[in-house]
């Protein structure tokens, strides 16, 4: 049995050139998104269109490196051997957190200066939104108009219309998006509250991801015992906590685009899609470092054989909590339910297919019953070239599955519908903050071994074999 010690698991200066090359992206990423964002929609509030893109890109890296932060929890929790030596990159990947939190700092300003750019409920609460609360509570009002749900291939028409909510519908007025239901929820869903939370989220984050990494750390140096004990004990309340955390910033980020709709699923639905890409981000990366001469003893096609078992395992349970989420939510039909998926496609406008169907189509078959079929085999779990080539193939399913869950949001209040411009501005942001974090994660990676080096567990991963 070798031990591992005569391989290569510090990157060091071979990094620098893809550091520099990522650092390159981020900037020309980030810059087309900006312009070509402001191009899309130079009318109705400019930048709009570039934010959409950012919580997209924002949503989408954000989910990897929790999933990631999940998996470390869970190996530490159910003491697991075999993945020690794919243990610290899980680590790495958490360790983007902070960057994470940065890169938040424009969603939160958005929703500070209280205009509605991303968040329709994100307004002044002013002295007029307040008497109409309360003339709204006495049943002194008319009902007032739902958002149009709208599609990519044709808009609903309002009937009924109130002229001066047409009219504030392309002014931006509070009056528009602070409706009676919007107001009900305003002690939860207002703007410093939302903020204060989000910042509460990354703290806890950041403090659950720099623990775990900085104990492994010191243990490489100091071959303590003890600090592994720590870090099992703590993993059971970590995971409760980052499940409600979690399911939080899933409701903050994504579920209150739309102010009215509510999921108590959508926290499991956006954790299940996170756990499964953190899986397929784990073997892509690992395979990268394995073609650079890298953890060649460390993983072995066992190791790979055993993280196609959870990239099989979790896109079956991601299809599970889909089909719960719409099917109970459809079975209710409740009007505030019902229309967000709707308008995301989940159903027929006119008798019509619009594209947000298509794309629902895609997810059916791209993220559930394609990969389901390819990962079913034995076989290709071991074959690690078409392992990898079905961890891209879920990771790309993962990135529509989010942006699936955002952009139909975009055109709620009027937006312009996709184009050839938006959608590159989408593809701007999603490489232009990969880019930066990539970089960012190259610094994590080259200082320090890329395993871990003194775990108690470590000869056990070493000689792991599947049964």
């Amino acid at each position: 049995m070798h031990d591992g010690s005569d391989e290569q698991l510090v990157l060091g200066a071979r990094a620098s050139g893809i550091y520099r090359a990522s650092t390159a992206l981020a900037v020309l990423g980030l810059i087309v998104a900006l312009v070509l964002g402001y191009v899309s929609e130079p009318h109705f509030m400019p930048l709009r269109r570039f934010f959409f893109a950012y919580l997209t890109a924002f949503a989408f890296f954000l989910s990897l490196s929790l999933g990631a932060l999940i998996i470390v929890l869970f190996q530490h929790l159910t003491r697991a051997a075999w993945s020690v030596g794919v243990r610290r990159i899980a680590e790495n990947l958490a360790g983007l957190m902070p960057a994470l939190a940065i890169l938040s700092i424009p969603l939160i300003a958005t929703v500070v200066i209280q205009r509605g750019t991303v968040y329709r409920w994100a307004l002044p609460y002013s002295q007029s939104t307040a008497e109409a609360q309360k003339a709204a509570a006495l049943g002194e009002t008319e009902d007032e108009p739902e958002a149009p749900a709208t599609t990519s291939s044709q808009s609903v028409e309002i009937k009924n219309e109130n002229p001066q909510i047409s009219s504030a519908r392309h002014t931006n007025s509070p009056q528009l998006l602070l409706d009676s239901t919007t107001l009900q929820k305003r002690a939860w869903m207002n703007p410093w509250f939302w903020s204060l939370r989000v910042i509460l989220y990354f703290v806890i984050w950041c403090s659950i991801a720099s623990y775990y990494r900085r104990q492994s750390l010191l243990q490489d140096e100091t071959g303590d015992f003890e600090l592994t004990r720590r870090m099992e004990y703590w993993s059971g309340l970590c995971t409760v906590i980052m499940g409600l955390t979690l399911t939080g910033a899933a409701g903050d980020f994504i579920m209150s685009l739309d102010p009215h709709w509510f999921s108590t699923m959508f926290g499991v639905y956006y954790f299940a899609g996170s756990f499964l890409g953190a899986w397929a981000l784990l073997i892509i990366v690992t395979r990268l470092l394995h073609a650079g001469g890298y953890l060649t003893r460390s993983v072995t096609r066992e190791h790979y054989h055993d993280l196609g078992k959870y990239l099989f395992a979790f896109t079956f349970f991601w299809g599970y909590i889909a089909f719960g989420q719409y099917m109970l939510l459809w079975y209710a039909n409740i009007p505030e339910e019902i229309e967000w998926f709707s308008r995301h496609g989940a159903t027929t406008v006119h008798q019509n297919i619009t594209g947000w169907s298509l794309v629902i189509l895609l997810l059916l078959f791209c993220q559930l019953l394609i990969p389901f079929a390819g990962l079913l085999s034995r076989h290709v779990k071991r074959q690690v070239g078409v392992l990898v080539v079905w961890a891209c193939w879920v990771l790309a399913s993962h990135y529509l599955d989010v942006y699936w869950m955002v952009m139909p949001e975009y055109h709620v209040a009027g937006g312009p519908h996709l184009t050839g411009l938006s959608i590159v501005a989408d593809l701007g942001a999603l490489f232009g903050m990969g880019g930066l974090l990539t970089a960012v994660l190259l610094r994590l990676m080259a200082p320090y071994s890329l395993r871990p080096t003194a775990d108690p567990r470590l000869p056990e991963a070493l000689a792991f074999q599947n049964a």
